[in-house]
């Protein structure tokens, strides 16, 4: 198990004890069948944001999570859920707002936004909840062989269709990842054109510290499409130079074994030359290493950690909305212009579980819609 599955199950242990009976027995069902630890952890905020809600909203009887009886679940209608969702999206509106509001001259300037709410949030606690109510109305059995539940009030609430179609998303990420020529010049801005952004000698030392370390792992994500998990994650022993592989553990806890391609072998075996500079302890398996004030020995980096120089670089290199999985996207949008028709191979190199997500990718640098289009009057313009 990685070290961060190992952080997110400690905490999913210790956030357990707060939930009623029957969700830990339906968190016994999903251990059982080896859900990932990110999972379950994420179970257990979604359901704490649905039961308090009840507890606000007087739908039990009950003051605390713990306490809420089975029969209260029971006696939810469909109108009750249909103001839960209503409750998420106002929450995620007002966090928006939040976020956009920004301090200026000492005074608050807020920024408004017409941007259309994004469902992912308030379909993953709604898919979440249909989980637990399936189990405890279907799959359940109490001392009599019976479900727990008597009727299932969450099948009658739909998930929250997506806004966008794919061609869209796929227009609006064009302007946000690395295409062509731009990797290289991206990497090459990272290793030496950085440096005159560092407006002091304690940034340059820094930087000059670690450009090697941030340039391989850049480059290992543009050369493989791995999450930012799987790249913090990774061990020596995980990592095959001759073959040009590596050992991942995916979504849902499978072990995998993606490529990656010579020019990302380049910068990773530069940065493993000189791993040793971070003095790490020699139990020490974490194949990418950071040093702190408090912890001068070589430890694993972690993924906040290359999130923000991930963030920090893209905006120097004027990429502003660049991030880890914008790297990802860049990866198999130049793959499939390179491949297109391996849209397979490119599903089995990201781990995606279907390939509805992977064929977003086919569209963001696919001109041949306008040329069909272009193509279809068939004629010529000619003077009136």
């Amino acid at each position: 198990m990685s070290v961060r599955k190992e952080q997110d199950f400690y905490v999913f242990m210790q956030r357990l004890p707060m939930f009623p009976w029957y969700v830990e027995k339906y968190m016994d069902r999903m251990n059982y069948k080896e859900s990932s630890p990110t999972t379950l952890l994420n179970y257990t905020y979604d359901f704490e944001a649905f039961f308090k809600w009840l507890i606000t909203e007087h739908l039990t009887s009950a003051s605390e999570i713990k306490n809420i009886p089975l029969e209260d679940l029971d006696k939810l209608r469909k109108e009750n859920i249909e103001s839960f969702v209503t409750h998420l999206k106002r929450s995620w509106m007002l966090k928006q707002h939040e976020k956009k509001t920004t301090k200026k001259n000492d005074k608050t300037v807020s920024k408004s936004s017409n941007a259309p709410l994004s469902p992912k949030t308030t379909n993953r606690k709604l898919a979440s909840l249909k989980s637990l109510f399936h189990w405890l109305s279907v799959l359940s059995e109490d001392d009599n062989g019976d479900p727990y539940l008597r009727r299932n009030v969450m099948a009658k609430v739909e998930i929250i269709g997506d806004k966008e179609t794919r061609l869209h998303r796929a227009r609006v990420m064009r302007s946000k990842i690395l295409v062509d020529d731009q990797t290289q010049q991206f990497v090459d801005f990272v290793y030496n054109g950085y440096l005159k952004y560092c407006d002091s000698k304690q940034k340059q030392d820094f930087h000059l510290t670690n450009r090697n370390r941030d340039v391989a792992i850049i480059a290992l994500i543009l050369s493989t499409g791995l999450r930012v998990s799987e790249v913090a994650n990774l061990n020596l022993e995980d990592v095959n130079m001759g073959m040009k592989t590596l050992t991942v553990i995916r979504k849902g806890n499978k072990e995998d074994k993606p490529s990656f391609s010579e020019w990302g072998k380049h910068y990773l075996q530069r940065y493993l030359e000189e791993r040793h500079q971070y003095n790490p302890p020699q139990n020490e398996e974490a194949v990418f290493l950071a040093q702190s004030p408090t912890n001068q020995s070589g430890h694993r980096i972690s993924i906040r950690a290359i999130q923000t120089f991930i963030k920090r670089y893209g905006q120097a290199f004027g990429v502003p909305e660049l991030t880890i999985h914008k790297l990802r996207h860049s990866f198999a949008t130049n793959f499939l212009r390179e491949n297109p028709d391996r849209l397979e191979e490119l599903q089995a190199q990201l781990g995606h579980s279907n390939d509805d997500t992977t064929r977003i990718y086919a569209h963001v640098l696919d001109d041949t819609l306008s040329a069909a289009v272009e193509r279809t009057t068939g004629f010529k313009n000619k003077d009136s």
